[in-house]
């Protein structure tokens, strides 16, 4: 007796489900292997951005203390005998206070040969770490041993992680100290943090020292040993603390770089979730970064394939059904005429409707094809006029910059040229060969000039060196002589004799002819036409002040905010194309100073430029 089900043998309905469960199985693990490969390939992007990010951030501040190692005051102050002059341990602490807050960093520290702590860029704090013994610490015992250390580990007066570099003073081969900088990594943890992702640096010891899941830091991946629990106690790395594993299990590979780990539920304390885990060598010796990806967003991709397979046996068994319904209609056909004639018309109808409908959804998919096309094709036109475009706005900025910066050198030239033959007619050439001279300085400052206005966008690496606020000065001055005299202009200098400032002299001279003319330009039309130029004596922190102000009308607050951006102007028009001050701007920053510009307490406008004195330069640290 052979059992039928809705008239299907049973067999039919076996084989049948039997192939719906073989594809479906098939369908989920095809998904849940693409989804696997997809979510690998991001983690492997996600390591080297987080590979990148780490080895920049330390590359940042691992020369530092070689820098401070350097200074002449730091290897003073080790080198004196006690008791310690205290003019000469004021001036190291303020170096290193001055230091600290230029690069970020948490603290900067001069350590004598004993280990104790002798200056500190803290020395004012309350809680200071002058007088600290740290001679425990790894990366003292590596500096003074190999020159150099690194080391990761909580200050034990703070209660803070950071991440030591170390550096030997040496005076001769000798050491006579160690350097030290702790930097922070909370604002790496901060940049790395993203939602559904976790990612940590793991120590030699395999210990987290860095995760952007806060209650993970300081737990083991692996089980510590005793003797590295003994190393770890000496060094007082974690401050005392007793390491604890972090309970998590492996559970499978993914091919040779991945493998799938459960890890606790940070979105959700007491419970655990699968992840995909990747691991990529740190740039510190012995550390590795470890990510965390989970796997839920493959999970869905599972249900959705399983969702399709099951739809489409669905709609395959509805077709069998009906299938089957229409062979009953036929046979019924056979007995009753009539019955399947006026199902067999209505069947027609049916199918003419739908065939219709069919019809008309497949020319509305072509012409929504056909526009798609379109859209792409102007979409790709559109972006090469884009392209062109921005190319041409390089172009035309780069050839107006150019006019505009030659402009009073070469009208400097010409006056120049004309005294030189007016002093050879005069029978006076030594006048005349010094005119050239000056000419030639012109023409080497134009050369400069274009190759800065070329490097706009991107600027090269230059030398600073000590240069002469007077000798800039007055050199500018000369450029303007002709003008100055013919507009009576009222122009006061105020430098004290011997300022010298740090910065490259032709880039330096560039932004004193753009302010001073600049300032000309502000007074043409005023009845009074003055203008001072005043700089005064190193401060303590080494800076010195130089300012130009005009007795012009100001600068408009609507103005003053984007003075500094390209085509920003005051001028009428076709009389500037505001790029000068964009490119002083540039230059100025270019040798490590700070250009601003306000309005003056008695009206006019008024530039300041904070330089770095000649006399701050720390051999090796000046570098463009």
């Amino acid at each position: 007796m052979r059992v039928r089900i809705s008239g299907i043998p049973l067999w039919g309905w076996a084989a049948a489900a039997a192939l719906y469960f073989g594809i479906a199985a098939a369908a989920v693990e095809f998904a849940w292997d693409r989804s696997i490969d997809v979510l690998a390939e991001v983690g492997a992007h996600r390591l080297d951005l987080y590979a990148a990010s780490l080895r920049s951030e330390l590359g940042r501040y691992e020369t530092m203390p070689a820098i401070v190692a350097r200074q002449e005051s730091v290897r003073a102050l080790l080198a004196a005998s006690p008791p310690v002059p205290p003019d000469l341990l004021q001036t190291v602490n303020t170096y290193l206070d001055a230091v600290n807050r230029e690069a970020g960093s948490l603290a900067v520290d001069v350590i004598d040969l004993h280990g104790s702590v002798i200056a500190a860029s803290n020395w004012d704090q309350p809680v200071s770490f002058v007088g600290t013994n740290v001679s425990y610490r790894p990366y003292f015992k590596d500096a003074l041993a190999h020159g150099s250390g690194r080391f990761f580990g909580i200050g034990t007066n703070t209660g803070m992680p950071g991440l030591y570099f170390a550096s030997a003073v040496r005076d001769g081969a000798a050491p006579i100290g160690v350097a030290t900088v702790k930097v922070s990594v909370d604002a790496l943890e901060s940049a790395w943090r993203t939602p559904a992702e976790a990612a940590m640096v793991v120590d030699s010891n395999g210990v987290i020292v860095i995760s952007t899941v806060p209650a993970w830091k300081f737990m083991a991946l692996r089980s510590i040993t005793a003797e590295q629990q003994r190393g770890i106690q000496a060094s007082r790395q974690y401050a005392g603390r007793t390491v604890e594993a972090l309970p998590h299990g492996r559970l499978g590979d993914w091919g040779a770089k991945a493998w799938f780990a459960r890890f606790p539920d940070w979105t959700r304390p007491g419970r655990d979730r699968r992840y995909l885990s990747m691991s990529r060598p740190a740039p510190q010796a012995g550390d590795s970064i470890i990510i965390l990806l989970d796997v839920a967003g493959a999970r869905r991709q599972q249900l959705v394939a399983l969702a399709f397979v099951t739809g489409g046996f669905l709609i395959v068994g509805l077709y069998c059904l009906y299938a089957i319904q229409r062979r009953r209609a036929i046979a019924e056909k056979l007995k009753a005429q009539d019955a399947l004639r006026n199902a067999n018309d209505q069947l027609e109808i049916t199918v003419r409707q739908r065939t219709a409908a069919l019809l008309q959804a497949n020319e509305r998919m072509q012409q929504e094809i056909a526009e798609r096309a379109r859209t792409e094709q102007r979409l790709r036109d559109s972006q090469q006029e884009v392209v062109h475009a921005g190319k041409l706005a390089v172009l035309g900025q780069m050839a107006a910059g150019l006019t505009h910066e030659l402009n009073q050198p070469l009208v400097a030239i010409k006056t120049l040229c004309d005294n030189a033959r007016t002093f050879f007619e005069r029978n006076q050439p030594g006048s005349a060969v010094a005119n050239l001279e000056r000419v030639s300085r012109l023409v080497d400052g134009m050369a400069n000039l274009t190759g800065e206005l070329k490097t706009f966008a991107r600027r090269p690496d230059i030398e600073r060196v000590a240069v002469s606020l007077n000798d800039v000065v007055a050199h500018a001055r000369l450029i303007f002589e002709a003008r100055i005299r013919a507009e009576a202009v009222q122009l006061d200098v105020r430098i004290p004799e011997g300022t010298t400032v740090c910065a490259e002299p032709s880039q330096l001279q560039q932004v004193i002819v753009n302010l001073i003319g600049n300032a000309l330009d502000a007074v043409a039309d005023q009845e009074k036409r003055a203008i001072v130029i005043d700089a005064g004596e190193a401060d303590q922190h080494g800076r010195v002040l130089f300012t130009i102000a005009d007795s012009g009308t100001g600068i408009a607050p609507e103005v003053l905010a984007h003075l500094f951006e390209p085509f920003v102007t005051t001028k009428p028009r076709g009389q500037g194309l505001g790029l000068g001050l964009a490119i002083t701007l540039r230059l100025v920053e270019g040798f490590g100073a700070r250009i601003s510009a306000a309005n003056g307490p008695d009206g006019g406008a008024q530039f300041s430029i904070q330089f770095a004195a000649a006399t701050t330069i720390v051999q090796g640290a000046v570098h463009g």
